[in-house]
């Protein structure tokens, strides 16, 4: 019997042609991921649910740590800690499972992964006949990389990858990288993106044998936040007492493979109020891409869960047909942990120079317009319920609606609610800059009263601060206006008059270049 050497029909059953019909492969003659021309074909399969069900748009997405495989790019955008567990029932009853997890410091975001095939059991072939050998089939990839915020309106990310490829008793592998840019917010709240994806050397199995080698591929898209809310999926806000705020994006990208054909994806990304979250996306493609997907999500604090299914328009099946081939399931868990600050590393600074404060105050303002995007949905609901903010250089006013009734310092159980949030703003954003609560009184009674009056109602505030939401007492000062008439709401309104009870009212002043000793 003739010994067996069978490099070609490995390297098709490692893609699948045996098991997928004919009619799923390539239509174009230089064939595709599925159509035997390429090893490595776990770094060409969509690995997270979010992608998935967006077509494969995952250029422009950032706060997620499954942009490791798409963009790394995205990484820039994480404030926390993260990690996440994908799964996938894919086609042919092949399952291909995943984990990331990523790490945000004050100089660039890190990540690692693995990922791992399993492409099953294939029956072995010597030039095109049954050789009697069941052959087992199996990749994964290890890999690790980064992204740094250039500017603000630049991103670059990359990562190493190592794969190996198992078929049967034979073996190889391929070193590779991949590269991307985002450019968020660039025109309005247009995000672009681009890259190139599996830049890796090729699979040799055999002596005088090179034709295999990693699915190259370039990428150009964007993103489109429909509404002005920012980073819903990482801020949720529950549903107890609060307004109904829906966000959306719409994505988009094309691909270019080497040696293959152009196809297209692109999805809807809703949510509402960062805990629900539905998906629906769009790929082309003749290689067993072609197809509609969906995908839902809910999003509770420090935890995601998500979901994604995809219907192939494969071999002329329809769409949501029973079709074991097209078809996959995907799902995926990611936690959130820590923050930014914690991953800092402790490096000892010695001033041998002044200080460039217009510098320093730059970096501040840089930081802050940072952690002020992350808690857009929180200020939009705090506008819902009357707060006036003011955003300066680095100084915040908020003109909270706690109101107090006449000659009254009591607050009321029924501005707990809008405090608390201040409170949230206040730990995230400015957790050691000084809070200034100014108390106002309208012009009933004598101004010295008046003055009194309005420190108490300060203080008051002061203390729900610090007993009920654990502020420190250090970080505010209070100040009483009193019946100042340039600072009344209502000049001149008193007791029952209207507008009277907006001049009884506090304002806080939070101010980034003063710091508080705890």
């Amino acid at each position: 019997m003739p010994t067996t050497s069978r490099p070609v029909a490995l390297l098709a059953a490692a893609a699948l042609a045996l098991a997928v019909p004919a009619a799923a492969r390539a239509q174009y003659s230089g064939g595709d991921a599925d159509g035997g021309v390429h090893a490595m074909t776990i770094l060409g399969m969509p690995i997270s649910p979010r992608a998935v069900a967006l077509g494969e748009a995952m250029g422009s997405i950032d706060r997620d740590p499954a942009t490791l495989w798409y963009n790394a790019a995205g990484l820039a955008g994480l404030r926390t800690n993260t990690f996440t567990v994908n799964a996938s029932q894919r086609f042919a009853q092949t399952q291909l499972v995943g984990a990331a997890a990523a790490f945000p410091t004050d100089i660039a975001a890190f990540g690692v992964a693995v990922r791992v095939f399993n492409a099953g059991t294939i029956d072995g072939r010597v030039e095109g006949e049954p050789s009697g050998d069941n052959l087992r089939a199996y990749q994964y990839v290890l890999e690790g990389g980064g992204a740094l915020q250039l500017t603000r309106w630049w991103r670059w990310g990359g990562t190493l990858y190592f794969s190996q490829e198992v078929l049967g008793d034979q073996t190889q592998g391929s070193v590779g990288l991949n590269s991307g840019m985002q450019f968020p917010e660039i025109i309005g709240r247009l995000t672009l993106d681009g890259g190139v994806r599996n830049f890796g050397t090729k699979v040799n199995f055999d002596e005088g044998f090179k034709g295999f080698a990693p699915p190259l591929l370039g990428y150009v898209g964007g993103a489109f936040d429909v509404f002005r809310r920012r980073n819903l999926l990482q801020t949720p806000m529950l549903f107890r007492g609060e307004p109904v705020i829906v966000d959306a994006k719409i994505l988009g990208e094309a691909f270019i493979p080497h040696e293959d054909e152009p196809y297209f994806g692109g999805g809807i990304e809703a949510t509402v109020n960062g805990v629900a979250v539905g998906r629906i996306g769009y790929q082309t493609g003749d290689d067993n891409r072609k197809g509609l997907s969906l995908g839902a999500g809910i999003n509770v604090g420090q935890f995601r869960l998500e979901y994604a299914f995809r219907n192939a328009y494969n071999g002329g099946a329809k769409f949501f047909s029973n079709d074991p081939v097209g078809d996959s399931h995907n799902v995926s868990f990611t936690y959130f942990w820590g923050e930014q600050r914690a991953n800092a590393p402790a490096v000892p600074v010695i001033v041998t120079q002044p200080l460039d404060t217009a510098a320093l105050n730059e970096t501040v303002r840089q930081a802050l317009d940072r952690q002020l995007q992350t808690l857009r949905p929180l200020l939009d609901s705090l506008r819902s319920q009357r707060v006036e903010i003011t955003e300066g250089d680095l100084v915040a006013r908020y003109v909270v609606p706690v109101h107090f009734g006449f000659d009254s310092a009591t607050v009321r159980d029924s501005d707990l609610v809008v405090l608390g949030q201040i409170a949230d703003v206040i730990k995230r954003v400015y957790p050691s800059a000084l809070v200034t609560i100014e108390g106002f009184a309208d012009p009933s009674g004598t101004a010295d009263y008046n003055r009194r009056l309005s420190l108490r109602r300060a203080e008051a505030v002061k203390q729900v601060m610090v007993s009920r939401y654990g502020l420190p007492a250090g970080q505010f000062k209070t100040v009483p206006y009193g019946e100042q008439a340039a600072r009344q709401v209502a000049p001149g309104a008193r007791r029952d008059e209207p507008g009277a009870e907006q001049n009884r009212r506090v304002t806080f002043t939070i101010d980034a270049t003063q710091h508080f000793q705890p």
